[in-house]
């Protein structure tokens, strides 16, 4: 009970909304992260080598890395501000101007120097994430107030439109101040007094609680070093807990291998399982930085509020402190006093620090062993989360379908990193919500006009949500998912039993399916439907775009070769050509909505009239679809067509009242 309350606050849309906006404006900063990453690194190889790189000299790199990373705060605020303006439509502009500007205020208030202003703390701090979503925020709420409403036609109206948020830019401003300064004094009168670091703990239960705090702050992409160390300091680091190791030596070398989270093992998991290309191009990327303990790239690309990772993420850092604390202790080693700089890769550092001791290399390396473990089984359980295959199996679970099929590797456009993550949100909670009790197929009447009888019908899916029923309004994320195939499935799998039903009452309708595209490229999918419905009497309706696919011809082909008749549905839209027509041999033509919508007038009654005669010429049935009035079924009468179908004499009805209907 408890977890599936947890559960359902994490998918709670609007939080995800709020979480996927900053997860996308992380990601839009991540070409940043790589190049101060890129010049760090290059600073420290100098560094360790005495060498130049292109005539530059680690002196020099160490001055333009800081340079760069002065910038970090600045980059951040407009990448979080220009996202939070886009969900809150508002002026992307104007929000991170605001948010620049109240955060320069605050600070140089912060110091009363001009020169703090070229020092801006490196890192996602807390103000850098609050401030830019405070202010965008009240930015929307009180624009409808204090906007001057100036509205101008010209082509630069854009510009005019600026001048409505001068009031209430001014005004955010000062708002943004006042609450700040009262959160300040919050935050230090109730919160930062109260220091957990100073309660006379023993030391290594210190280190821990203080390892906890960070790994929070980074889950939610603060810089969580930075910030602790701002709140409650960093002495516990130089207190010595072996001779010649400090704590914050031991944390370096033992407890955040490859930084962070334990970056390390993060990486190796991730090389390890991940095999779709955009995650996988992040780990092998990471690789030289977090050989060096920069992680920053990882954090902000993968696990910055991926509730996948969180446990392992917090609790690792607490399991390597116990496992090293326990493993020096019994070891009883001798250190040197050589310093280890944070940059330096593991096992390196743990051989300079302890003098060549194999036995202290060797717990470094059981506790990566351990780390790539844990973390195998929690990457593992994401990138299930993100796959095709996840997404089939949990639908054909949810449907009842007992076919197995193979998810289409060509289904890419949930593959961006940016969309990765709101797409499998979406995708997960169409997913969960779809089961064979509330969808259905039902039956839309195809009338022969000529003869005012009606027994073919087409297959269309209906959705009930909340008792409404309509139509599926989720198809076209199902669709990008590559989905597709599961729903056409299940729709052949209601028809199927509905036509067994009919013929043992003696009724034989023609039923007509529609096959989406990618159904129509799966072998295996077609295989599953055309043994599925082998010898009835089914129309497949397909759209013009699924002819550009060998792999669709060829399925289509042998649909045909089992004597199952095709249907082109909405000609004259999207890829409409007459090429397909001379082509390949169809059945049957269906002429879309949008031409009966204008077959009144002059040109649309010349091209449903020539369509409908040319097809008539290549014994080719026509179909009006989308048939609503008086006088649009006289016209589609007077130029020839076969069969209509619209609300002018029916809706879908459901499978009951098939049988019993009758034209009026």
């Amino acid at each position: 009970m408890q977890e599936n309350r947890i559960e359902n606050f994490i998918k709670n849309k609007k939080l995800l909304a709020f979480i996927i906006t900053l997860q996308e404006s992380f990601i839009a900063i991540m070409p940043f992260f790589l190049l101060t990453s890129f010049i760090s690194l290059s600073y420290h190889f100098t560094s360790y080598l005495d060498v130049t790189l292109f005539g530059t000299d680690a002196k020099a790199l160490q001055s333009f890395a800081q340079l760069l990373q002065s910038f970090t705060s600045l980059i951040a605020i407009i990448s979080i501000s220009y996202f939070f303006a886009i969900r809150f439509k508002v002026s992307q502009i104007i929000a991170s101007i605001l948010a620049i500007t109240i955060y320069i205020t605050i600070t140089f208030n912060a110091s009363y120097d001009s020169q703090a202003l070229l020092n801006m703390p490196y890192g996602f701090t807390p103000n850098v994430i609050f401030l830019p979503i405070l202010s965008t925020y009240l930015l929307k709420v009180l624009y409808p107030y204090f906007s001057f409403d100036i509205s101008n036609d010209k082509e630069n109206h854009h510009v005019y439109s600026l001048f409505n948020y001068i009031l209430v830019f001014v005004i955010v401003y000062f708002l943004v101040l006042l609450l700040h300064t009262l959160m300040t004094v919050f935050l230090f009168t109730y919160i930062v007094r109260f220091n957990p670091l100073e309660n006379n703990l023993p030391d290594i239960l210190t280190l821990a609680i203080r390892n906890f705090m960070v790994e929070v702050s980074w889950f939610f992409g603060i810089h969580g070093e930075h910030l602790i160390n701002g709140l409650f300091g960093k002495e516990i680091l130089f207190k010595p807990l072996f001779e010649n190791l400090s704590y914050g030596e031991f944390n370096r070398i033992f407890v955040m291998l490859g930084g962070a989270g334990i970056g390390l093992g993060l990486l190796v998991a991730l090389l390890l399982y991940a095999k779709e290309k955009t995650i996988r191009t992040i780990a092998k990327i990471s690789i030289p930085f977090g050989i060096f303990n920069i992680n920053n790239l990882l954090i902000y690309a993968v696990v910055v509020f991926n509730r996948f990772l969180l446990i392992p993420f917090l609790l690792l850092p607490l399991a390597n402190l116990l496992i090293a604390y326990a493993g020096l202790s019994l070891l009883n080693v001798s250190f040197t006093d050589y310093y280890v700089t944070w940059t330096t890769p593991s096992f390196v550092d743990s051989y300079l620090k302890s003098g060549g001791n194999m036995s202290v290399v060797f717990l470094q390396a059981i506790l990566l062993v351990f780390d790539v473990t844990v973390y195998s089984y929690f990457v593992k359980k994401f990138l299930k989360s993100q796959s095709t295959h996840q997404h089939v199996t949990s639908l054909e679970n949810n449907l009842n379908l007992n076919v197995e099929l193979k998810s289409l590797a060509n289904i890419e456009s949930f593959k961006a990193q940016k969309d990765i993550i709101e797409a499998n949100i979406k995708v997960e909670e169409i997913i969960s919500d779809l089961n064979a009790k509330n969808l259905f197929v039902y039956y839309q009447p195809k009338v022969d006009i000529q003869n005012s009888t009606s027994t073919k019908f087409e297959a269309l899916l209906r959705y009930k949500k909340n008792g409404i029923l309509m139509g599926p309004i989720f198809l076209d994320t199902i669709e990008q998912a590559g989905l597709a195939h599961i729903i056409d499935i299940w729709v052949c799998t209601r028809v199927k039993e509905n036509l067994n039903k009919w013929k043992e009452e003696s009724y034989f309708p023609s039923i007509s399916i529609n096959l989406h595209p990618d159904t129509l490229k799966s072998y295996e999918a077609m295989q599953a439907i055309s043994s599925m419905l082998e010898g009835e009497e089914v129309y497949f309706e397909i759209i013009e775009r699924s002819f550009l696919f060998q792999s669709a011809q060829e399925n289509l082909a042998m649909l045909q070769e089992k004597g199952f008749k095709l249907s082109i549905d909405d000609f004259g839209t999207g890829y409409s050509s007459l090429e397909t027509i001379i082509k390949h041999d169809m059945d049957e033509l269906k002429l879309d909505k949008s031409l009966i919508d204008v077959i009144h007038t002059k040109k649309g009654y010349l091209v449903c009239k020539h369509t409908s005669e040319l097809c008539h010429n290549l014994n080719i049935n026509v179909v009006a679809e989308g048939v609503e009035t008086q006088e649009q079924l006289a016209l589609t009468k007077e130029i020839g067509v076969d069969l209509v179908q619209g609300f002018y004499f029916s809706r879908a009805i459901p499978f009951k009242e098939v049988k019993a209907f009758q034209v009026k």
